[in-house]
């Protein structure tokens, strides 16, 4: 196994632009804009790239459930955010929005759009998940998943399976085309608040209410590895572009990067290569840049912090 090699990352800047929790963040394809969900009710929408005021996409979007759910297009300036049982579909460039209905009949949880860009999957506080076809603009049928709230959803970088973390403690893993079988993979405890494929496509990432993380090795359908060190629940998950280094968001006011290599052994219990601590509450959400070494981390504390690999 490789020598884990500590990265130096630093906290390069704070925004305080939210009134409340901060409970999802999300990075656009090309890296430039920021978006983010708070317990104010307001989603905002900043740009990375200057000091600028950010924009108020909509106010008051309050929530009578836990869970916020927000994912930007990989191909298009679009930006869905939960709306209730519906989607709002932002261009992030116009500032204008329209509704999905996909055929829910309770709230949303989780959203993830489609590597290919073609599909948009929601989760729902019954276990449901719903799909629009953005080629055609229609809503397609929905899935019973699980008996319990869906609270994260990542699509496969192939676009051929959706993944699907519970409130059952439980990770779906659901076939899209058809030509595979779906599975149900077992190993946490608790709920599971998030999952995310490696952008290599071999493993799958899930982060629960027991303070692990766990690797599943997706060939096989088989537990590959535990990740330990979190002393609080792991809400928020994201893979580096080249699947070598996950982060994770955690209950416990810090983030922790681990290294995922190749070599790694069915049973292996991993331990972080770093721990990154500038909040003051629970980090509940993590986005990695898809254009440069820029993490994202959101909090309790009210706080959006920007990490940078120190040069």
């Amino acid at each position: 196994m490789l020598q884990p090699q500590r990265l130096n990352w630093e906290c390069c800047e704070t925004r305080t632009i939210h009134s409340d929790a901060v409970r999802v963040v999300a990075i656009s394809c090309d890296g430039k804009f920021l978006a983010s969900r708070s317990d104010d009710t307001t989603l905002q929408l900043s740009n990375l790239e200057t000091l600028s005021e950010p924009i108020i996409l909509a106010h008051n979007l309050g929530r009578e459930y836990p869970g916020y759910a927000l994912a930007f297009s990989p191909n298009s300036p679009m930006l869905a955010v939960e709306s209730d049982k519906n989607i709002q579909l932002w261009d992030v460039l116009s500032h204008q929005s329209r509704v999905l209905d996909l055929g829910l009949s309770v709230p949303i949880c989780s959203l993830a759009f489609s590597p290919n860009g073609k599909l948009l999957a929601a989760g729902s506080f019954d276990g449901v998940i719903g799909f629009w076809d953005l080629t055609c603009d229609q809503r397609l049928q929905v899935l019973k998943a699980h008996s319990f709230p869906i609270w994260s959803l990542a699509f496969s970088p192939d676009s051929l399976f959706l993944a699907s973390g519970s409130g059952d403690g439980t990770v779906g893993l659901w076939s899209l085309d058809g030509q595979h079988s779906d599975a149900l993979l077992v190993g946490h405890s608790f709920p599971i608040w998030s999952v995310a494929f490696s952008p290599d496509g071999l493993t799958l990432a899930s982060g629960s209410e027991d303070q692990t993380i766990k690797l599943w090795w997706l060939e096989i359908g088989q537990e590959l590895a535990t990740l330990v060190g979190h002393s609080g629940a792991v809400k928020s998950l994201a893979f580096s572009p080249d699947s070598q280094i996950l982060v994770s968001g955690s209950q416990d006011q810090t983030l922790r990067l681990w290294q995922i290599s190749s070599s790694l052994q069915v049973g292996t219990l991993l331990e972080p290569i770093d721990i990154l601590i500038a909040h003051q509450d629970s980090v509940e959400t993590v986005a990695y840049s898809p254009s440069e070494p820029l993490m994202i981390s959101g909090s309790r504390d009210q706080t959006i912090k920007i990490w940078r690999l120190a040069s």
